[in-house]
This record gives C-alpha cells, sequence and structure tokens, in this order.
C-alpha cells in the first residue's frame, strides 16, 4: 500500500480547518488533494485530536505485536514436540464419526494445546483454563 504524502499531524490540520469553517473545496485546493481523499481522510480520523491519534497510533502497534504473539503460539502448537508421545502429539487423522467423538477430539486437542502453553489456551474472545 502506499505512503501518504502527509502526516497524520498533517491530515488533522486540515481536517480541524474544515471543522473551523473554511470550505472544503478550498482546502483540497490548498493542499493539492481530491475531496474524495478529504472525505475519506474524514471518515478515517473523524473528530480525533493529537492525543487520541498517538493512542490509536499505539493500540495498533500494540495489537500488531500481540497478533504475533499469538500466531507464534499457534505455530508452536501446530509442530509436535519431539519429547511427547506420538499418541499425543497429532490428534487422529480420520474424521470424527458422530458429535460425541467430536467433542472429545475437541477436548483433547485443548488439553494438549494447553499442557504446551503453561495451562491456559487463548481462545478467539476469550481463554479457557483447562484445570487437571
Amino acid at each position: 500500500m502506499r505512503r501518504s504524502r502527509f502526516t497524520q499531524s498533517e491530515i488533522l490540520q486540515l481536517l480541524g480547518e474544515a471543522s473551523a469553517g473554511v470550505p472544503v473545496a478550498e482546502i483540497c485546493s490548498a493542499a493539492g488533494i481530491t475531496q474524495r481523499t478529504f472525505y475519506r481522510w474524514r471518515r478515517q480520523f473523524g473528530g480525533l485530536d493529537v492525543p487520541a491519534m498517538r493512542q490509536m497510533k499505539d493500540l495498533v502497534s500494540e495489537n500488531l505485536r500481540l497478533r504475533g504473539l499469538v500466531s507464534n503460539l499457534f505455530e508452536r502448537l501446530r509442530t509436535p514436540d519431539d519429547n511427547a508421545p506420538e499418541e499425543r502429539r497429532t490428534l487422529k487423522a480420520t474424521a470424527p464419526r458422530n458429535a460425541d467423538e467430536r467433542a472429545r477430539d475437541q477436548m483433547r486437542a485443548s488439553r494438549i494445546a494447553a499442557e504446551k502453553c503453561g495451562g491456559a489456551l487463548t481462545g478467539h474472545f476469550a481463554s479457557v483454563r483447562v484445570n487437571r
């Protein structure tokens, strides 16, 4: 994706001028941007000020870092552990025949994953703790 010619503080300044009453067409011609770009910026940055923008940037970078940690955890869970016995390393290759077998396989998979990551398995929306 192409980088913008304008920094986020410059974009916020242009949006602030518009909220102060300067016509959008005048701002666009002075900055050398199209009205479509201006309104896209307005939709993206809305009513943010400089501290809110800084906080949003921090949250985006933290989110990226956490996504990397989660993907590393899942990669570790996918690779077989050399110390574990063969039956614990891999799940059944065949598809479960009924709902009971499917539930049993899911519980076994979550226990194996919980053992590998210290007792806590992060799910899609919440954490699940498996106790023995």
